[in-house]
């Protein structure tokens, strides 16, 4: 709801993520292919699992979207929360419960098959997380939501909601800069104030005092340069380790007998991989940010050389690159701390790590996503807000008729 309220509200393009033919791969090959006909799709989908196909839209829309709608409600009437915990119990408490189990136990309690779960549902993980079905029930859920109808993408990529909300807020950003430490200068009388050092673009080490200090960084146990100095008990840091993912580009042509296809023409635009053994994750035709039509340039074989696009764990060797692309124009690779990883009972942590400091990063414990950080940042700005004004009845209160859930999101 707020990605969506952005979009409209900064006057940007939205189109939909996906259309085409998607297959999911196994250490078999290909099991199932989607259909250009939905009926003869939704027929193959009721073969291989039955209800369960069914079953999973009402679970997720009952119990996973319109609870979690509630939190929007909420933060509309200025409500804050110090914990993750507190946010999740606020839209329902079984979400918290369902932190605490794998989303494969999770699913199978709700009377889900075997062969959904490891295959449909270990094909939307590994796709959106590069992890397994061994995820916490929560994060799960919210992958299994990410791979169903509906999704979207920003004409000119999803960096322009921030671009643009940066803009309209008129917010005075004063550079481009490295943070190092951040030292407790001034903690009196329920005054406090912090030093921020940091290293500026022609690293010339700088300083800035500020009475607010929001992290908008991820701060693993262990795995920050960022310091903390003169606190009176050291600053607790998350538990949590992050999930390490590589993104392939490739122009080129894709090998397809190494997924068991004789003619390209049959390759789907998307392989989701449902076995945690393979090397490689998703592999994808990419599609251009300003949806504008590739550079169409030709291989020798005559075929057109698309960018696509290959979700791994780790950064792939030269020997599997030429098993997934028979030739290439051009590669590049990312490769970056992308997700926490998403163990069952992972600690939910505090977004308050002292007095008027905060950790926005600490909604992604729970899952990580667009939407879920629109909501820990709004959660922030709310939580500062009603520190600074004392607004102590609006931080992880609920009054008597905030109790019970409204019908009121049923239409978003």
């Amino acid at each position: 709801m707020l990605m969506l309220n952005f979009t409209k509200m900064l006057g940007l393009e939205r189109r939909d993520c996906f259309d085409g033919k998607l297959g999911l791969y196994g250490s078999d090959g290909v099991v199932f292919e989607t259909s250009s006909w939905s009926a003869v799709t939704l027929a193959k989908l009721a073969w291989r699992y039955g209800w369960d196909m069914w079953k999973i839209r009402g679970w997720i829309n009952d119990q996973v979207i319109n609870k979690f709608e509630r939190i929007y409600e909420i933060q509309d009437k200025g409500i804050a929360f110090t914990t993750v915990e507190d946010i999740l119990k606020v839209m329902d408490p079984m979400f918290v419960d369902f932190t605490k189990k794998s989303v494969k136990t999770l699913l199978k309690e709700e009377g889900f098959g075997d062969k959904f779960i490891d295959e449909f549902v270990m094909a939307a993980l590994q796709t959106s997380y590069g992890q397994t079905t061994d995820v916490a029930g929560f994060v799960g859920a919210v992958s299994i939501a990410g791979i169903t109808p509906g999704l979207w993408s920003v004409k000119g990529g999803n960096k322009r909601v921030p671009e643009k909300l940066i803009k309209k807020s008129k917010a005075n950003l004063i550079m481009p800069a490295k943070v190092t430490n951040i030292i407790l200068q001034k903690d009196t009388d329920g005054i406090v104030s912090y030093e921020v050092q940091y290293t500026n673009p022609d690293k010339q080490p700088s300083a800035r005092e500020y009475d607010i200090v929001i992290i908008a960084t991820p701060l693993p146990q262990g795995q920050t340069n960022i310091k903390f100095e003169d606190f009176p008990q050291p600053v607790r840091e998350p538990k949590m380790s992050l999930h390490k993912l590589a993104l392939l580009f490739v122009q080129g042509t894709p090998n397809i007998t190494t997924f068991g296809y004789e003619h390209i023409g049959d390759l789907p635009q998307a392989l989701l991989s449902m076995d945690p053994n393979l090397f490689w994750n998703s592999y994808a035709q990419a599609t251009p940010v300003d949806y504008k039509k590739h550079l169409n340039k030709k291989s020798p074989d005559g075929m057109e050389e698309l960018v696509y696009k290959v979700a791994l764990n780790q950064v792939p060797t030269e020997p599997q690159i030429r098993l997934l692309f028979k030739s290439r124009k051009d590669l590049r690779v990312v490769h970056w701390g992308a997700y926490p990883d998403f163990s069952p009972d992972m600690e939910l942590p505090s977004f308050l790590l002292y007095d008027r400091l905060y950790y926005v990063n600490a909604i992604e414990s729970a899952a990580s996503a667009m939407e879920m950080n629109a909501i820990g940042g709004r959660n922030i700005a709310l939580l500062a807000y009603n520190h600074w004004h004392g607004y102590l009845d609006k931080i992880d209160e609920l009054h008597d008729e905030d109790t019970t859930s409204s019908s009121k999101n049923e239409e978003l």
